[in-house]
């Protein structure tokens, strides 16, 4: 059971990671690559060892137990990929090739000697889940564990370093978060790698330990878990976070339409996106929406330029009092005073008086709040109080008074 779980942990990493791959070109650098690698051959490794694919490659090669040395030799590759994808991180790719040049000559070695020594090895029926246990007391196969723990120790103990390295060099707390599981996930498989290094020290001397089967396979189950959590968490998590804010984008776009839609009829020249921008027009343009968000921003922005002759003072105050009768805060107080302002213009306009020769100055606003607060003034801009302030506005207004000021600072 335990190797079909871990299997099916590193292909469902690899999935993971291969999506990302395949739909953000960005996403394709030296170590996304080294990444997915990783997983890909990690999932090989635990696949020879489940008992259909093991019988099946020992039938193939035609000796026992070939599988086995297969997975060993496999998950070293797949840890030196992972150590490539760690150094990309850290020290850029052209730092990765030179510090990859003797990990790459210590891991060749290591599965060199494996395979040397399982060679002289006597042949022994398969035995999937205990070929190494079963056969502790045979000097070949106790030498066997000391050097495969010791290589994959030495390889976990690296990629420990390493992740604590890059985990102060990161900024976002998704990436801290899955460098912190990569740790946790190196420190089972180290456990389990120590433990199988004292079962060979052990069978050197003629003698062994009791039978630790169950602990051995859950050590490196929960090891290959949190292994694999600590490279797809990031990613599930950074795609979540884009999810959301690309609904966000699409959520402001859509609630900017009241005022967008009426500054499009006065000016089309200027507002030439779609005025309409529902459900099915951020679905289909998901992708755009952070464009379609900046458009529509600036499209705004450049139709209350124009609409800017035709803004009073008067408005301004009006509103400002209406809303303060209200018990708003300052910033609604603002928004309310706006939005009056605005509403007033384009009626003034529509019915066709002529603009101000001193134009009236805009609320100032945070170009990180911008979209914001045109979502807000484009809602607020059609409530029944903007509705009421009008028509106060319009029993206090001279219809002799053409000038307007400036709005105080």
């Amino acid at each position: 059971m335990i190797p079909w779980l871990t299997s099916g942990a590193f292909l469902l990493a690899a999935v993971v990671v291969g999506s990302v791959l395949a739909r953000r070109p960005q996403a394709r650098t030296p170590a996304g690559k080294a990444l997915l690698t990783w997983n890909l051959f990690g999932a090989v490794a635990q696949v020879v060892t489940i008992h259909p694919v093991y019988h099946a490659v020992s039938s193939l090669v035609g000796h026992h137990n070939t599988a086995i040395v297969l997975s060993h030799g496999l998950g070293l590759v797949a840890a030196f990929f992972a150590e490539i994808m760690m150094l990309c991180w850290t020290r850029g790719a052209d730092g990765a090739r030179a510090a990859a040049r003797y990990r790459a000559a210590v891991t060749g070695g290591a599965i060199a000697v494996l395979a040397v020594l399982f060679a002289l090895t006597p042949e022994v029926a398969d035995t999937p889940a205990s070929w190494r246990l079963d056969n502790i007391e045979r000097p070949t196969v106790a030498l066997y564990s000391v050097v495969y723990a010791l290589a994959y120790s030495w390889v976990l103990l690296d990629l420990c370093r390493l992740s604590v390295r890059y985990a102060r060099m990161v900024v976002t707390p998704q990436t801290r978060i899955g460098l912190q599981l990569f740790t946790v996930g190196t420190a089972f498989g180290l456990a389990y790698q120590l433990m199988a290094a004292v079962d060979g020290l052990v069978g050197a001397t003629g003698h062994r330990l009791p039978a630790h089967t169950p602990l051995s396979l859950a050590l490196v189950c929960i090891g290959v878990v949190f292994l694999c959590l600590g490279a797809v968490v990031p990613l599930v998590t950074t795609a979540v976070i884009e999810f959301a804010r690309r609904c966000r984008q699409a959520w402001l776009c859509h609630r900017m339409e009241p005022l967008y839609r009426d500054l499009a009829t006065e000016y089309p020249q200027v507002l030439k996106g779609p005025v309409w921008y529902g459900t099915t027009g951020w679905l289909v343009n998901w992708y755009g929406n952070g464009r379609r968000l900046m458009q529509r921003t600036i499209e705004i922005h450049d139709g209350l330029s124009e609409l800017r002759p035709w803004m009073d003072d008067l408005a301004y105050r009006v509103g400002a009092t209406e809303a303060m009768k209200e018990g708003f805060d300052a910033e609604a107080v603002a928004l309310v005073a706006q939005s009056v302002q605005v509403a007033d213009a384009l009626r003034t306009k529509r019915d066709g008086a002529p603009g101000h020769r001193i134009h009236v100055e805009m609320v100032e606003v945070a170009k990180d709040h911008e979209a914001v607060w045109l979502a807000r003034l484009a809602q607020t801009y059609r409530t029944r109080l903007v509705d009421h302030t009008l028509d106060a506005l319009a029993s206090r207004r001279d219809p002799a008074a053409t000038a307007a000021v400036r709005n105080p600072s």
